[in-house]
């Protein structure tokens, strides 16, 4: 099993507080031992889009209810990780606050009335801003009100791991990104299948934060 000397999460270590079925686990093991070129691994030869594929294949396709909460859940962690960016270039934005609400409300009262929502709240979601960082931070949390639709939950998901891992919503410059995946392979997965946030969040320059309780 590989091990890593940068960033917080250096080994292989799933959380004992929780089960997940083996088959997941043989995959996530499998996707932590790969290197990957999107990763700026030296020697990586495998596709990242083919990883995240590979993963959600395993975790569970968004077609029942339960499925498609733990895409709510994964898509949540991820636009967590994301305040610190957001925060850092507009102090005021509430956007976050907004979508975090939306969040808990379809996860406490089901997923009715969830049409268009990512689009009044980011209604220049295509546009190129400012920040490079920003943009993919909203993406993030575009994508996160989108996943409230099974419909759309899958390829949203899809979308949110491309951005989150190998783009600046989470880290900027300042962070390994392989260290960020490592955190989604051990954390935020194995905590989403079994529907919850993961104890801990992955913020710039390694803060890592508790999660507030969702109800």
């Amino acid at each position: 099993m590989r091990n890593f000397n940068l960033g917080y999460y250096h080994q292989f270590i799933l959380p004992e507080n929780i089960e997940i079925q083996e088959n997941l686990k043989v995959t996530l093991q499998y996707i932590w031992n790969r290197k990957y070129d999107d990763l700026s691994e030296v020697g990586g030869n495998s596709d990242l889009e083919e990883a995240f594929e590979e993963l959600l294949e395993t975790f569970g396709k968004p077609d029942n209810i339960k499925q498609h909460r733990r895409s709510i859940y994964l898509a949540w962690a991820m636009a967590l990780a994301t305040q610190s960016i957001i925060k850092h270039y507009y102090p005021h934005d509430n956007s976050f606050y907004q979508v975090e609400k939306q969040v808990k409300l379809s996860l406490i009262q089901g997923y009715k009335n969830v049409n268009n929502l990512a689009n009044q709240l980011f209604p220049n979601i295509n546009k190129i801003g400012k920040y490079q960082a920003v943009d993919e931070a909203y993406n993030i949390l575009y994508n996160c009100l989108q996943t409230l639709d099974p419909k759309l939950a899958y390829q949203s998901v899809l979308d949110i791991l491309y951005d989150g891992i190998t783009g600046e919503a989470i880290a900027g410059f300042s962070l390994p990104k392989r260290d960020i995946f490592n955190w989604l392979l051990i954390e935020v997965i194995p905590y989403a299948y079994c529907l919850q946030l993961p104890p801990n969040i992955y913020l710039e320059k390694y803060q890592i934060i508790l999660p507030q309780k969702v109800c």
